[in-house]
């Protein structure tokens, strides 16, 4: 089977489906015939400079052009709520000072490798790099149920299209999200 390659040239945007938080991990990609896809974003840092990193990419049953939100919105609300955050900083540097005093460091790396074994680093790294794959692939499921339960909510359904890539890396500007 010989997979079929589609070039597609548009604007990338971000969606907010309730008009107040921005779905984070998906973008929507309004194409120059005003066709739209939509990207599952959720490596964003994996697949830079010569890698390229398929990306799965879907439609709606309706229309997604009005919840589209640019960049310049983006880093609007962004600094309303960077505003209100003195607070969290104010007890989350406290805190971690404790925590760090309190909680042994090997819950969190492993057995401490002094002397030098290499079986216990390979072994502290193996859990490490296990972990944050794991993490990774929750939060994108998470991601996903979250935003399909947005989608349907607005009688909308998310129709898997294919995978693919962005032929130059993406960068986000101040203004909009494009490719470059």
């Amino acid at each position: 089977m010989v997979k079929k390659l589609k070039t597609v040239e548009g604007k990338l945007v971000n969606i907010s489906l309730d008009k107040k938080k921005i779905s984070y991990g998906w973008l929507l990609l309004i194409a120059d015939n005003n066709e739209e896809y939509l990207i599952r974003q959720n490596f964003f840092l994996v697949g830079f400079k010569q890698y390229q990193f398929n990306r799965q990419m879907y439609k709606s049953n309706i229309t997604l052009k009005e919840f589209s939100v640019l960049g310049e919105e983006v880093i609007k609300r962004t600094k309303q709520k960077s505003e209100k955050s003195y607070l969290g900083f104010a007890l989350a540097i406290p805190l971690g000072a404790l925590l760090r005093n309190k909680i042994p460091t090997e819950w969190l790396w492993g057995k401490s490798n002094f002397p030098i074994d290499l079986f216990t680093g390979i072994t502290n790294l193996t859990f490490f790099w296990l972990l944050l794959v794991s993490s990774f692939y929750l939060i994108s499921f998470y991601r996903k149920k979250r935003f399909e339960t947005e989608l349907k909510k607005i009688d909308g359904d998310l129709i898997k299209v294919g995978t693919g890539y962005a032929e130059t890396p993406l960068q986000i500007t101040q203004k909009t999200l494009k490719w470059w």
